[in-house]
């Protein structure tokens, strides 16, 4: 999620989720495929229920010949299509699959959309590591979230709902709530437990760490534990906290560089644009939606954020100043925060972020004080502003789904770990745990959006990964580097080195 939307109990207490999992494990006889409509009737239903349902669909997940039946088992899962694809991943197998979904889960015989899934297949005895996304997803680009790599277990993706093209048509904006998504994650889990017999850990970073705990709030017993990285709890849609920890990074120096650089990019509007312009030719993108001027003004406004957000300090021994040429400033702006991701496509591929922002999540607030007589749209950087116009599409933000999160996890949350990094922005508004149980809240040295278990101090990442162990019972190994690792860049895009 990121600059403006990443990724706890004891092991059998866990609850119904862990249960429900091993219920499963009882059915390893039935191969021939019951198990996948074992897991429709588990899809209505709670957590518990659907792995007792599907006790005789486990088998056809097992090694050896019962392995070759997986797809079709998967296949017999009513609502649920699945195509098989290579896989680059060792040991795994890859499934692209679709959900019949309700947009209204209270309203089920109504509009539905398919919801689009990434399985990558291990071993039935294995864990289940479910990454519920904010986002899209990459069916193209294969990887293991840390938990997957470091318990060796099998992984299921979630497209968010309303991320294209898990989106109903036509779109009522109104049913894009943290509520409805919690159950779109539990009808998923509902549908594939009974393939599986180890326990079931959620995990997501930033707006996707947000909504794997949204989805416990809901639906406690759905999983064994979550592991949330990097994710913030906005108070607003202006949030100052944000704004009064990226004014405390660095050394004054470096403060006062950014600033100074943040004034010459607005005092070289006209060669800005004039690079925009060449740029947008070159990516076949528009600035309908803001104006390029407007998108100048955002991500002049942001450069700053999202340079703590992703580096550590040694960029301030290279922030541009009043003698560096036009090339070197926008080069630095670019990298801090590219105003192409304020055009069209990138815009309108992230509405439904926007939309959560301004309806219920929150949203940071970003210092501008010091370049306001540059800029041509202040306040523009608000999340209403990147939702486009059209029916239905106002949103009014709701304090309470935010306080409801808080009270229920500061009293009655259990088997929840949060990763922070130091130096990322968001880590101003880390979940607070309270009183939650079996639970930790670990911040990395010098860390960014990027921080990760194995980026803890030894002491805390040895407790982050013994609450991995209690709650799955499998000893967690330290992974080989992975070949393709995703970096989370925020509430807007997603690169790959």
């Amino acid at each position: 999620m990121g600059g403006g939307t990443g990724s706890a109990g004891a092991p059998g207490e866990g609850g119904t989720g862990g249960s429900a999992g091993s219920a499963g494990s009882a059915g390893s006889a039935g191969s021939a495929g019951t198990g996948g409509s074992a897991g429709t009737g588990g899809s209505a239903g709670t957590a518990g229920s659907a792995g007792t349902a599907g006790t005789a669909g486990t088998g056809g997940a097992t090694s050896g010949t019962a392995s070759r039946d997986l797809l079709a088992q998967l296949q017999a899962i009513d609502g649920l299509t699945a195509v098989e694809h290579d896989s680059s991943l060792p040991g795994y197998r890859y499934f692209v699959l679709e959900l019949d979904q309700p947009a209204d889960h209270d309203h089920p015989d109504a509009a539905r959309f398919q919801q689009r899934l990434l399985l990558h297949h291990r071993d039935p005895a294995a864990p289940v590591v479910l990454v519920s996304e904010g986002y899209n997803l990459y069916p193209d680009a294969q990887w293991l979230d840390e938990p997957a790599e470091l318990l060796a277990a099998n992984q299921l993706r979630v497209e968010h709902r309303f991320f294209s093209p898990s989106r109903p048509a036509p779109a009522d904006w109104s049913l894009l709530t943290i509520e409805q998504a919690a159950a779109d994650l539990h009808r998923v889990i509902a549908s594939l437990r009974p393939l599986y017999e180890g326990r079931w850990i959620s995990t997501g970073a930033s707006k996707s760490g947000m909504t794997a705990i949204y989805h416990r709030r809901f639906y406690p017993a759905d999983v064994d534990g979550t592991v949330a990285y990097v994710a913030p709890h906005s108070a607003g849609v202006s949030d100052p906290r944000y704004r009064d920890f990226v004014a405390e990074r660095g050394d004054p120096a470096c403060r006062q560089a950014l600033q100074h650089f943040q004034r010459e990019v607005l005092l070289r509007r006209p060669a800005m644009l004039d690079l925009m312009e060449a740029e947008a030719a070159e990516l076949d993108v528009t600035y309908d939606l803001l104006g390029i001027d407007r998108a100048l003004d955002i991500a002049v406004i942001e450069s700053v954020f999202s340079l703590w957000q992703y580096k550590d300090s040694s960029f301030c021994a290279r922030v541009p100043t009043a003698a560096s040429d036009d090339a070197a400033v926008w080069a630095f702006l670019d990298e801090a925060n590219a105003p192409h991701l304020w055009s069209d496509p990138y815009l309108l591929a992230m509405e439904p972020y926007y939309w959560q922002a301004a309806a219920e999540l929150g949203y940071p607030s970003f210092a501008e004080e010091h370049i306001a007589d540059l800029l041509l749209y202040p306040g523009a950087n608000v999340p209403t502003s990147f939702v486009e116009a059209g029916p239905g599409k106002t949103p009014i933000f709701d304090p309470r789904a935010m306080q409801d999160i808080s009270a229920w996890l500061t009293t009655e949350g259990e088997r929840l770990l949060f990763i922070y990094g130091e130096n990322d922005p968001y880590t101003a508004a880390a979940f607070d745990i309270g009183a939650a149980r079996d639970s930790h809240r670990f911040i990395a040295p010098g860390g960014t959006h990027g921080a990760v278990i194995l980026s803890l101090a030894p002491a805390d990442q040895a407790l982050a990964l013994g609450a991995l162990e209690s709650w799955t019972g499998v000893a967690p190994s330290r992974p080989e580097p992975a070949a393709l690792r995703p970096l989370l860049r925020g509430r807007r895009w997603m690169t790959r080195d």
